[in-house]
């Protein structure tokens, strides 16, 4: 199978980009690139850049995101991570982990945000899922 048909199977499942249709995923798709990760191997640094940092989805393994060496979450296939510094350019809030062998797709900043301002349908579903995301964690934070 090659790189653009597993990464729309791999992006369909994705709740980031859940709901788009195929034609919009392979758009997606061609934007991104698989990377492999070892276990205990640092995705991410905390207080790196994103300005040209990547978004990462989980395709399979498990990764930690570590504020201050203290786990804060974990992420597992269909979920993703990098998302805020990619779209806003500040620094990354946590370290990412590799916690077992892992395989991610990689969207860069420069393209997220190109395929954003190209297709409007993505930006509206990217804003729709942070926001859910943001009153979800009001709930718990303040019910």
């Amino acid at each position: 199978m090659k790189h653009e048909d597993s990464a729309v199977t791999a992006l369909r499942g994705v709740a980031l980009f859940e709901g788009l249709d195929d034609k919009t995923l392979a758009r997606i798709a061609q934007q991104t690139r698989p990377y492999h990760f070892a276990e205990g191997e640092a995705v991410i640094d905390a207080d790196s850049s994103g300005r040209f940092g990547r978004l990462y989805t989980v395709v399979s393994g498990t990764a930690d995101a570590r504020i201050r060496n203290e786990t804060v979450a974990t992420f597992g296939p269909g979920e993703y991570f990098g998302e805020m510094s990619v779209l806003d350019g500040s620094p990354r809030s946590a370290t990412i982990v590799a916690t077992s062998d892992l395989e991610t797709l990689g969207l860069s900043a420069w393209n997220m945000r190109t395929l954003m301002r190209e297709e409007p349908d993505i930006a509206m579903h990217v804003i729709e899922t942070l926001v859910a995301r943001l009153r979800n964690l009001n709930v718990v934070l303040f019910d």
